[in-house]
């Protein structure tokens, strides 16, 4: 079979669009992907690459790079289905490895289906290896939340570009490399959702959330694409005003559903998810490269899936 691998053309967003729906509604058995976006925001976003199969100059698959600071992501990787079992997943994700690695991320991560061994299998060959759980969770929004926390779409450049600096040490005392930065202007430039943060002048968390049609919420939901909280003593209260802020943002923009992923492996955050009343709807195995925890620790207060 003739295939190659490649940047992902502006001209064909639309086919590689359709390839990965295709992909997961046909091994899913339904289509959970309604009208939100996975593929067009993170092509027009500027720290992710999206790499596409292509054959007789059509794309049949694609996988997303990205970059945060020295870790890097893989996914998600979609094959059009009459082309299952022909290599195309194992040459996307080779060179989606090669990518990162050109990129210098020392810590690299996916998330997959927790029941796939196939799935496990095609990773593991390029040295990914399943470490924890990544639990999907969500609750309801009634409207009544108490609006909390500041939005960086209502600050003034010069305090926004200073509060962007300041969510960037709260990811550094995370783990000294891991920078979101890329995720915060990704949403901003693109109007995917906001950025709240909570705390006093120097903020002591913040969360990435995505909302509505055309971002990776879709219709009704709120979507955390990652928050932390700035480990220490007092992580944990900030966590908790760090939910009520995301609630309270759910509430304002209208949303029916608030979505966020967190690995269990952040045991404190998962059970404070769990007594606030978040329930899993996904569960997922994040496999990290090289086989080590990264920032998946207990004391630490982090939501984010790597989809």
């Amino acid at each position: 079979m003739d295939l190659e691998v490649r940047p992902l053309a502006a001209a064909d967003l639309d086919r590689a669009d359709q390839v990965l729906r295709d992909a997961f509604r046909t091994y899913l058995g339904a289509d959970l992907m309604a009208d939100t976006d996975l593929l067009r925001s993170r092509f027009h976003a500027r720290h992710t690459t999206v790499l596409a199969a292509y054959t007789s100059g059509w794309p049949v698959g694609t996988i997303v790079a990205t970059q945060w600071g020295d870790v890097g992501l893989l996914g998600p990787l979609s094959v059009s289905p009459p082309m299952w079992g022909r290599g195309v997943g194992t040459r996307l994700t080779e060179a989606g490895v090669a990518l990162l690695d050109s990129w210098g991320t020392t810590h690299q991560g996916l998330f997959t289906f927790a029941d796939s061994t196939r799935h496990h299998g095609l990773y593991q060959r390029f040295g990914f290896w399943p470490r924890f759980l990544t639990a999907v969770m969500s609750a309801a929004v009634t409207g009544s939340e108490q609006r909390m926390g500041r939005r960086l779409t209502t600050a003034d450049p010069a305090a926004r570009e200073r509060l962007v600096e300041e969510c960037h040490a709260v990811t550094t005392a995370v783990r000294a490399g891991l920078d979101v930065r890329g995720e915060i202007d990704s949403v901003l430039e693109q109007g995917l959702g906001d950025v709240v943060v909570v705390g006093g002048t120097r903020p002591d968390g913040f969360a990435v959330l995505h909302h509505g049609p055309g971002s990776e919420a879709g219709s009704g939901i709120a979507y955390v694409k990652f928050a932390a909280a700035r480990p220490g003593p007092g992580a944990a209260a900030t966590f908790t005003a760090l939910l009520d802020a995301c609630r309270g943002y759910a509430a304002q923009v209208g949303a029916h559903r608030l979505t966020l992923g967190v690995s269990t492996a952040r045991h404190q955050a998962y059970r404070r998810l769990v007594a606030a009343g978040l329930r899993t709807d996904v569960a997922a195995v994040t496999m990290h490269r090289p086989n080590d925890p990264g920032y998946d620790r207990e004391d630490l207060y982090v939501l984010d899936d790597w989809r």
